[in-house]
């Protein structure tokens, strides 16, 4: 039997201040939220309910009346969360400071109305796959939530140049995702940067239509940017990052996959400005060559920074860079796919000086020699009887 001690512990309210439901998704049902709600009631400050498909507008309800003091909400893939839930967050999420809504496609503008009239105090907001909200959304948010700090918007398409514009009005904004927004274009960044003097970091990768300008404004007005990911944007050239990274000295990780017109001169740029770097992604970057990789390696970043590398299909290196990955003294991992004229020789090479090196690498096996057909001996598979 539990003990009358245990049992009042358990119904302590004090005792639920951070509820994590992610392992019992399945089993959120209304009776379950109104029992969780009378226990913790006001106690309540972090409440993750990631995952829980079953989770309706209803129970959001529930917990912004029962649970008013709530600051972390974790609402990450709740599919059936709809418009009809901004009710909690107008009237009673005013401690609200943290609020995951990522993957809840019914999400529209409507909520965001509700977040900027109710939640002054938001600091974090991922919106993430929110397909339904637009500009109007974020011209919301920028009136009502001026204590954001990070804000992500990956794959919200509707959002363009009017939405991007907005946010300038969020002072305290470091973080920012725009991660496949495809309409985002150079006029919407360039505003972002002039408005917003505190990003630390910043994702616009996907946004294919920015172009050199983008870089150029960034380098300009950014001096604080620790994080930038440029991944798909095939007009960045060799200027573009001239112009970058003579601005931004403070870059830690940079994304640039598939910036197929840059060449070894961006990462010569890249070298000789960015002493702090650890994280870089050249991967599908089908310019860059065993020379711009001779400069990276051997700059000071590379020499004592920098820790993961990204290759994957550089096919003009070599194993020459193998040489000078050698350098790289805390280079803890390297991701070498697809590297065609890199041999199996040469990752051995570099398994052997750099044994705490983790090398990401593959190699299609030998193809096995043709055999002659016998016309003595027909040949069966295994699994056949032959009668």
């Amino acid at each position: 039997m539990v003990s009358h001690k245990w049992k009042a512990l358990a119904y302590d309210g004090s005792n639920w201040s951070h509820v994590d439901l992610f392992e019992f998704q399945t089993d959120i049902t209304p009776p379950v939220v109104n029992s969780i709600t009378s226990r913790c009631g006001a106690f309540l400050r972090t409440l993750s309910l990631k995952g829980c498909k079953s989770i309706e507008d209803k129970a959001i309800l529930a917990f912004s009346t029962h649970c008013h003091y709530i600051e972390v909400l974790n609402l990450n893939g709740c599919t059936n969360i709809s418009p009809r839930c901004d009710r909690a967050f107008t009237s009673h999420f005013t401690n609200l400071k943290w609020l995951d809504l990522s993957s809840c496609t019914l999400v529209d503008d409507s909520v965001c109305n509700a977040l900027s009239m109710g939640c002054p105090q938001l600091q974090h907001l991922d919106l993430s796959w929110c397909v339904l909200v637009s500009n109007n959304g974020t011209v919301a948010l920028a009136k009502g939530c001026l204590n954001l700090q990070h804000l992500l918007l990956r794959f919200c398409k509707l959002i363009g140049d009017p939405g991007v514009k907005a946010l300038t009005q969020c002072k305290k904004l470091s973080l920012l995702s725009l991660m496949n927004c495809e309409e985002v274009t150079d006029s919407g960044i360039v505003a972002l940067t002039k408005g917003c003097k505190e990003l630390r970091c910043l994702s616009v990768s996907g946004c294919t239509q920015l172009t050199d300008l983008t870089l150029t404004e960034i380098g300009n007005n950014c001096p604080s940017l620790r994080t930038l990911e440029l991944a798909k944007l095939i007009y960045l050239s060799d200027r573009g990052f001239k112009n970058l990274v003579k601005g931004c000295n403070s870059l830690e990780k940079m994304d640039l996959e598939e910036c197929q017109s840059i060449t070894d001169s961006s990462l010569i740029q890249i070298s000789l400005h960015c002493p702090y770097l650890q994280s870089l992604t050249l991967s599908n970057c089908e310019r860059i060559s065993d020379e711009g990789l001779r400069y990276l390696c051997g700059s000071y970043a590379g020499q004592t920074q920098l820790r993961e590398l990204e290759l994957d299909n550089c096919k003009l290196i070599t194993d020459a860079t193998i040489d000078h990955l050698v350098q790289c003294r805390g280079l803890q991992r390297v991701d070498l796919y697809d590297c065609l004229r890199i041999s199996r020789g040469g990752i051995k090479h570099l398994k052997t000086r750099r044994a705490d090196l983790t090398v990401h690498a593959y190699f299609p096996p030998d193809t096995p020699p043709v055999m002659q057909h016998d016309p003595v001996h027909n040949r069966v598979c295994r699994c056949c009887v032959v009668l």
